[in-house]
């Protein structure tokens, strides 16, 4: 079986701007493999078999080749970087458009597509299931654990006020919900694997894309305007010994906000 899973670079800061387009300014913004992605790829390479394959897919500038060395470290088998300056400004519709004729041409046999349920720079979780409808296949979303069941998969999905265990088939699009708070470390064999990988490298015309079709031509958000917000917080720390004093205190301030 193939697994591909569908990983995002994004910047490693909170203090991220917006060109007059709305699309993100990365450059000199120190990057990192998205914590939802991260947890997506591990909860794959948990039930990898020993015939399995497991590829890291993104989309991005070169440097997103980084993130794919990541996913190596962490075991994944290959990895593809789909990269090309038309691709820039992309919203999650040109986006999953992009990735979706990747799979038509490379990952078609995909036992599953994974995502994470979205990425820390837009957290927009649109692309996993844009991309399920252009691919015409299931989706399950919400997903916090993925097991092998028969010739299947199953998925417990989180849905907040309940959970719901879903019987997932092959060629599915499963999105994880949830990150790890304490990330991974690589072992030193994955670590030395990474050191000498490259990605393979595809640009839109070996995804098979026109150019009004990917980037911001492809794009059909349109940012009417956007701005900063400072949020100001109010903290207070006090030393009680009675609780029903501390109670007192908590009941007034919640109520005072």
């Amino acid at each position: 079986m193939r697994f591909v899973v569908f990983v995002k670079q994004v910047p490693d800061t909170m203090s991220v701007t917006v060109d007059e387009d709305g699309s993100l300014v990365r450059a000199g913004v120190p990057s990192i493999l998205d914590p939802y992605s991260e947890l997506a790829l591990l909860r794959t390479l948990r039930i990898r078999g020993d015939d399995d394959e497991v590829v890291a897919v993104t989309m991005g500038p070169m440097q997103a080749a980084d993130a794919l060395r990541r996913c190596i470290e962490l075991g994944a088998d290959d990895s593809f970087l789909i990269s090309d300056r038309d691709f820039a400004g992309a919203d999650t519709w040109a986006t999953s458009r992009t990735l979706a004729a990747y799979a038509g041409r490379y990952a078609c046999d995909a036992c599953l597509y994974v995502f994470g349920g979205r990425a820390i720079d837009g957290e927009t979780g649109q692309v996993p299931f844009e991309f399920a409808a252009l691919m015409d296949v299931q989706q399950f979303a919400y997903v916090t654990e993925l097991s092998r069941e028969g010739d299947g998969f199953v998925a417990v999905q989180d849905y907040g006020t309940f959970t719901r265990t879903a019987r997932v088939p092959k060629g599915s699009v499963v999105a994880f919900g949830n990150v790890d708070p304490n990330g991974s470390i690589p072992n030193a064999d994955g670590y030395l694997r990474a050191r000498g990988h490259e990605p393979h490298i595809l640009n839109r015309i070996d995804v098979g894309l026109g150019l009004y079709s990917v980037g911001l031509k492809g794009s059909l958000t349109r940012i009417a305007s956007t701005r900063t917000v400072q949020s100001a917080r109010r903290n207070m720390m006090v030393e009680i010994t009675d609780p029903s004093k501390a109670a007192d205190i908590i009941i007034r301030e919640a109520g005072s906000r």
